[in-house]
């Protein structure tokens, strides 16, 4: 990738010397801090910006180790076979005009594709803005030239952009309002070759990279993506557009349709180390926020509040609480501390509101916010520190370079919630920034970025090769002969032998297909029973009126053996069931997604599963951690630890089973989907007490 990042030599094929058209403000950006030789070729002009202008590539009298194209669509074939005959390795097309235009475009995108393919030659883009090196002065893009004469802020984030023109957005905001520093900015546009693994694989090596940040429309290949997430040391953050839940309708399981259009690459995301954000400024935000702290500091985010309000210390409690953080309780060396600055009248607490404090010393010499914020540090309990500060009111001002020494001093985070006049308030967002102070105008955000800070990380092994034992198990003959040969849904009896092959624990049941049979199988089952019809592509059974509780005794079961072989037209059968007791029902599932493969669910079970719709997901192999981090993850979670007195829930056990259901979908290519719904709480553990496999 170093010719598109350090090449010596550039030709721009489309450039102009109108000042107006993007061929000429690459020419120009160019020569705002590109070293190498730069070749405008275009066979109208002679010189272009004061460089000699070729008529074609071949003209060129040296190599030439990246051509930027900007010519129209239609041409812009013809102009890469020229670069392959020229020996050129790699090409930017900031053209657009292809696939995001229709079936036109579509075919000139494949047409590049194909002569990728044929030739080896490395494509960026099209439809992009290139890229842009702030550390380096390397502009290779047609963004606004006076936008890169005003200059960048060098700085260790690093951003891949899907959206041409919302990387230049991104560029100008982030210069224009002192944000942060930028690395490098990569707008890859329609990823006819270059995707964002390719880039990702480069920044992760970058020296001159601390954080990455990524706005997809799309994931080029998905497993690949997560991998290189997993391993790499760096934050990475992702703003991913498009995650409104459709296309889902089509689905037989459960599980596939709560998947929706984002679940699965919301829990794989979190598998996989990834802060995932909601909106640009906030995937900047945390950009910035982890390049200050890049590494979880120890402890649990005991957060102390220095605040000059008392009601915006209220509020910053409140968030702090939301964000899964704790105001840390003050030991007594820090409240006496306090006391000495703070009238006699006033106890000091957390939220710290040092307003009496300034009031009191007013005139004295005294640096309240540099006392305070001191007493705070040197509390063992606190772990990080949150200012309240006001910018702009000359009877109470801060020093932003002493609390921040301080605060590097003790080691700990330090954050500020920053308001006041405009002016004022600019001045010393540009003085944080120029510090590495996490300061921000929103409250609610400040405290949100905090958070992010103290997020646990899962660790960066593997966890593919944690799971062997699933190419170990032999199943049955006859249940190898329907894996290989049936396709469809799997009816429940056939399901849960295979889960039961694989460790999953399923209910004691049997198969009727006579009342004969029915009445044998009520010996060994025992009372209560459930009943259940079983018919060929019959998943959803209580919607079909197939399942039968409680039955209590042998002639309710005989007439309920009727009554559901009546229902199935006697084409069926009849599955008798031990009557499994627990309140709490949960659902497991696997499927394949598109992107990232086998996933494997937990939510919410029984017949509320689609109501309630509280899933979370991971990609399979999973290790221990990553199933005890699925459970984590899942918002009912407070269900599996004794609620309202039912049985609390073993989670290695739970986590086992999460475990087997990845191992089942790797071992075996044609299971599409798997649900277990529901998985009963029960006094001995979690049971299966109905599942579907459906097989491709």
């Amino acid at each position: 990738m170093n010719f598109f990042f350090k090449p010596e030599t550039i030709a721009v094929i489309g450039a102009t010397a109108n000042p107006v058209k993007g061929g000429n403000a690459i020419v120009k950006n160019l020569l705002a801090g590109f070293k190498g030789g730069i070749y405008p070729v275009n066979p109208k002009y002679q010189q272009i910006e004061g460089l000699r202008c070729y008529p074609s590539l071949r003209e060129i009298p040296v190599a030439v180790d990246l051509a930027i194209i900007f010519i129209p669509a239609v041409q812009v074939p013809a102009a890469i076979e020229e670069c392959v005959r020229c020996g050129v390795p790699g090409v930017m097309i900031e053209s657009g005009g292809f696939a995001e235009t229709g079936t036109e475009g579509r075919n000139l995108q494949q047409e590049i594709a194909r002569i990728r393919k044929q030739t080896g030659i490395r494509i960026w883009g099209p439809n992009c803005m290139g890229l842009v090196d702030a550390i380096n002065g390397r502009f290779f893009s047609f963004m606004d030239h006076n936008a890169v004469k005003r200059g960048f802020i060098p700085g260790r984030v690093s951003l891949i952009v899907q959206s041409g023109m919302l990387s230049a957005s991104f560029l100008v905001d982030i210069m224009s309002n002192n944000i942060m520093g930028i690395s490098k900015v990569c707008s890859i546009g329609n990823k006819a070759d270059i995707n964002e693994n390719d880039l990702l694989s480069y920044l992760i090596n970058d020296p001159e990279t601390s954080v990455i940040g990524l706005y997809l429309e799309s994931i080029a290949a998905g497993r690949r993506f997560a991998e290189l997430c997993r391993q790499c040391t760096k934050p990475i953050v992702v703003l991913k557009g498009g995650k409104s839940p459709k296309g889902a309708a089509a689905a037989i399981s459960h599980t596939a349709s709560l998947a929706g259009n984002h679940r699965v690459l919301e829990g794989v995301l979190a598998q996989s180390g990834v802060f995932e954000a909601d909106d640009f400024k906030q995937m900047m935000d945390l950009c910035r926020t982890l390049d200050a702290y890049p590494q979880r500091p120890s402890g649990s985010g005991r957060t102390a509040v220095i605040t000059f309000s008392g009601g915006a210390g209220i509020v910053a409690a409140d968030f702090i609480d939301q964000m899964k953080l704790s105001v840390a309780e003050l030991a007594v060396p820090a409240k006496n501390a306090l006391q000495a600055i703070f009238p006699d009248w006033m106890p000091p607490t957390n939220p710290v509101d040092i307003w009496p404090a300034i009031e009191k010393n007013m005139g004295t010499g005294v640096d309240v916010y540099k006392e305070s914020v001191q007493a705070v540090l040197d509390d063992p309990g606190v772990d990080a520190v949150l200012l309240l500060a006001f910018a702009g009111n000359s009877r109470f001002t801060f020093n932003l370079a002493a609390l921040d020494a301080q605060a590097k001093k003790a080691g700990k985070p330090f954050f500020i919630w920053l308001s006041g006049r405009r002016d004022e308030a600019f001045r010393a967002q540009t003085e944080a920034m120029s510090l590495g102070i996490p300061a921000f105008p929103e409250l609610r955000r400040t405290v949100e970025c905090l958070s992010a800070v103290f997020r646990k990380r899962p660790s960066l092994e593997s966890a593919v090769t944690k799971n062997e034992d699933s190419s170990r198990i032999t199943l049955p003959p006859d249940l190898c002969r329907i894996l290989e040969s049936v396709h469809g849904p799997l009816d429940e009896y056939i399901s849960k032998q295979i889960l039961s092959a694989y460790g999953i624990p399923v209910v004691s049941e049997k198969l009727a297909t006579n009342p004969a049979e029915c009445l044998l199988a009520l010996d060994s089952i025992g009372y209560p029973l459930v009943m259940k019809g079983i018919t060929p592509g019959g998943v959803h059974k209580t919607e079909m009126g197939l399942v039968e509780l409680g039955i209590s005794n042998k002639e309710t079961a005989g007439r309920t053996f009727q009554k559901l072989m009546e229902k199935m037209n006697q084409r069926g059968k009849v599955l008798l069931q031990q009557q499994a007791e627990g309140k709490i029902e949960l659902i497991c599932g696997l499927m394949r997604d598109p992107q990232f493969g086998v996933s494997v669910m937990l939510g919410m079970g029984g017949v509320m599963a689609e109501v309630f719709a509280e899933t979370a997901f991971a990609m399979a192999p999973l290790s221990r951690e990553d199933a005890l981090d699925l459970i984590e993850r899942f918002r009912g979670k407070k269900l599996l630890e004794g609620f309202r007195g039912t049985p609390a829930l073993d989670r290695e056990k739970l986590a086992a089973i999460l475990i087997a259901l990845g191992n089942i979908g790797l071992a075996h290519p044609r299971i599409a989907e798997v649900d277990i719904n529901p998985l009963i709480i029960t006094a001995t553990g979690a049971v299966a007490v109905d599942a579907s496999i459906i097989l491709e």
